[in-house]
């Protein structure tokens, strides 16, 4: 009994000793605790945020695996992963006219499959995934990967993947697979079937002339033999590479080989026209066909049909032309080119930088012209040219030249073109017709069959011949300026405010308008003296006595100063005018050499050379010009003119209708008359208070 309670009380004693450090860190608890854990305590944990959704390119395809016998069914297995939350659409393959998928899984389970034109769509969300499937292929053979794909592996266990059996990087890629083996289990120990290989790239190119280029691969289980290729585009063969002894027979091409294996290339130039549209089929041999589409930069090629765009690097030829394009063209398809020329010969062989034309036109109507052309030629060797009339002389850089004519008594002119930058002279006679009082004067005009850029025409005039406009060029020249009619304006308001009448007014109107014509001087005189008129009339309205005399005095020397200007500045100045031309630069002759004989005779053999005419010296000179001068488009001249007879005519109306308001003035005329005479006869009463002396100025 007493050990059992000893055993007791020492289990209680060593229980004490044990919870006793936990009671007091209970009671006490910063008692244990570190400095460091009383100066620093534990930092709150701060939460990270989350990364923003998904916005494009939320799924990636990793690896895909083919299996199996191209010309039986093909099974596949691709893996691949989701990066959004939401279901995506990731484009697989196809075209589903060529693929067909069966028993398809996605990690087991039945997926959702979609598609279009161009290829099958897989709808998941699945953070990662495994599609598996059986393809089978049409009768093309082809197998189009949307991607992009990381890596693909062709493990096929009859025929071969053309690109190879492993492939990284692909992303709308088209595959091809080809038939080739049968009955064996590797490629390396694969037999060639029975029907040969035939693959045909082209590539046609649109120049100066339409060139192609065919590169032809071919392989047989037994020799090739010889490989007849159609000529169906009108295919004009001048190389062959890769055969010996090859020929053409109508409409084929001969290719003689040796051996199972063959590549050959053919090029060439394509008959026809160059423009326009032409179809063309790939070989009925052939499964597709590469099609490759060139041209420079002077044509404009169009392709339609049912042929496929696809990217350049895939064609066999390599390109030669920027902008090339390549076109995936399969068996019973059609291609459709249609091959625009930007060329046009006259415009780029030749083209005219300025075009000086002179005439003078004498009094009897005989036109003399002369004509310059500055030009830049890079490819014609003659210029048929329309002379204004009659050729006469011809030159080239101040040599003359002989005319010729391709008929006799033709107009046109056959000119010897020089390669690079010259002048062209040319020197012809003919008639117009100039009436009696006025009238419009066509002037002849030169036709060639190149383009101008600026043409610039002087003519000039007989002495009685007086021209109002030109027209034809750019814009209508008038031989009125802006000073008449601002002078006419002026001398039909300072009219209408000397006279008082309806009807002196009018005739008022014309005749000071008409004034300006007959001479400056005097329309500056008869408008001061109507404008003193009209003021005075205006200012005895409004003030008398004194201040009349002050405002009379104001408005007389306000006119004196304006007129005084207007005869110093602008009277005896002629208003410039775009029409005339005031110093032009008259052609001269040029020195011309005979051709001589050996003893100093002229050799009447080598022709005669043309000499150059003086041209006509004239009264005034009209000028026009215009840009850009076609044969369709030429430089017709007009002048819009009167002569002298109407001149002298218009003068005598001008002083008839000035008679006719002087003698509607009749009464106030003789008024004013007897006026002045009064005060000038008049003399001062004798009995009259003496006039006291002015005051001295101050």
């Amino acid at each position: 009994m007493s050990q059992t309670m000893f055993r007791c009380a020492f289990a209680a004693a060593v229980a004490v000793l044990c919870l006793s450090p936990a009671l007091v860190a209970q009671a006490n608890p910063r008692a244990h605790q570190t400095v460091t854990d009383i100066a620093v305590p534990p930092a709150a944990p701060v939460a990270a945020e989350p990364p923003p959704p998904c916005s494009e390119d939320c799924y990636q395809l990793a690896h895909m695996t083919v299996r199996g016998s191209v010309t039986g069914t093909l099974t596949f297995e691709m893996t691949g992963s989701v990066r959004a939350k939401e279901e995506q659409k990731i484009p697989l393959f196809g075209p589903p006219s060529q693929v067909r998928l069966d028993d398809l899984t996605i990690d087991g389970a039945r997926p959702t499959i979609t598609f279009d034109n161009d290829r099958y769509y897989l709808i998941t969300s699945a953070r990662s995934f495994t599609l598996r499937g059986k393809i089978a292929l049409g009768t093309d053979q082809i197998f189009s990967v949307a991607g992009p794909l990381l890596s693909l592996d062709a493990q096929l266990a009859r025929g071969r993947l053309v690109e190879g059996e492993k492939l990284s990087g692909l992303s709308n890629t088209i595959l091809h697979f080809d038939p080739m083996t049968e009955g064996a289990a590797s490629a390396a120990a694969a037999k060639p079937r029975t029907p040969p290989v035939f693959r045909l790239a082209r590539s046609v190119r649109f120049g100066s002339e339409t060139t192609f280029v065919y590169r032809l691969v071919a392989s047989q289980s037994s020799d090739l033999g010889t490989i007849r290729l159609p000529l169906s585009y009108g295919e004009k063969v001048q190389d062959v590479q890769g055969a010996t002894g090859w020929q053409v027979e109508g409409e084929e091409l001969v290719l003689p080989t040796s051996g199972h294996d063959a590549e050959i290339t053919i090029a060439g130039a394509l008959r026809g026209a160059p423009s326009g549209v032409r179809a063309f089929k790939a070989d009925e041999r052939s499964a597709y066909e590469w099609w490759m589409i060139e041209a420079d930069p002077e044509h404009r090629v169009a392709v339609g049909g049912e042929a496929k765009l696809v990217e350049a690097t895939q064609s066999p030829i390599p390109p030669t032309m920027p902008g090339a394009r390549v076109y995936l063209l399969q068996r019973g398809q059609q291609l459709e080119i249609d091959a625009r020329s930007l060329v046009r010969g006259d415009v780029l062989a030749a083209v005219a930088r300025k075009n000086k034309r002179f005439l003078a036109v004498t009094g009897a109507g005989e036109v003399v012209t002369d004509e310059s052309l500055f030009y830049d030629n890079n490819g014609l060797e003659h210029l048929m040219v329309s002379p204004a009339g009659r050729a006469m002389y011809l030159s080239t850089d101040g040599a003359a030249q002989r005319i010729l004519h391709t008929e006799a008594g033709a107009r046109d002119v056959l000119v010897p073109m020089r390669p690079g930058s010259h002048q062209l002279r040319v020197q012809s006679l003919s008639d117009v017709r100039l009436t009696s009082l006025a009238g419009t004067l066509t002037l002849p005009a030169s036709n060639y069959p190149i383009a101008t850029s600026a043409t610039e025409v002087t003519v000039g005039l007989p002495e009685h011949v007086r021209p109002l406009a030109v027209l034809g060029g750019d814009h209508a020249r008038w031989a009125f300026g802006r000073a008449d009619l601002v002078a006419a304006a002026l001398g039909v308001a300072f009219a209408c405010f000397g006279f008082r009448t309806r009807r002196t007014r009018a005739l008022g109107a014309v005749v000071t308008a008409g004034l300006w014509l007959v001479s400056r001087e005097a329309f500056v005189l008869a408008a001061g003296c109507l404008f003193v008129v009209g003021a005075v009339f205006l200012a005895s309205r409004f003030v008398r006595g004194s201040k009349l005399v002050v405002a009379t005095g104001a408005i007389l020397v306000a006119t004196l100063f304006t007129g005084r200007h207007a005869l110093s500045e602008a009277g005896a100045v002629e208003p410039s005018k775009e029409l005339f031309a005031d110093h032009p630069s008259v052609p001269v002759p040029e020195s011309a050499q005979a051709a001589l004989a050996a003893d100093g005779s002229l050799d009447t053999k080598a022709g005669i050379t043309p000499v150059s005419l003086s041209i006509p010296l004239s009264e005034r000179y009209v000028q026009t010009s215009r840009q850009l001068v076609t044969k369709d488009r030429p430089l017709v001249a007009r002048i819009l003119y009167v002569t002298s007879t109407t001149v002298a005519l218009l003068h005598l109306v001008w002083l008839a209708l000035a008679l006719v308001l002087a003698y509607l003035h009749r009464e106030r005329l003789a008024a004013l008359k007897a006026s002045v005479a009064g005060r000038l006869t008049r003399r001062r009463d004798p009995g009259s208070a003496p006039v006291p002396d002015a005051a001295a100025p101050l």
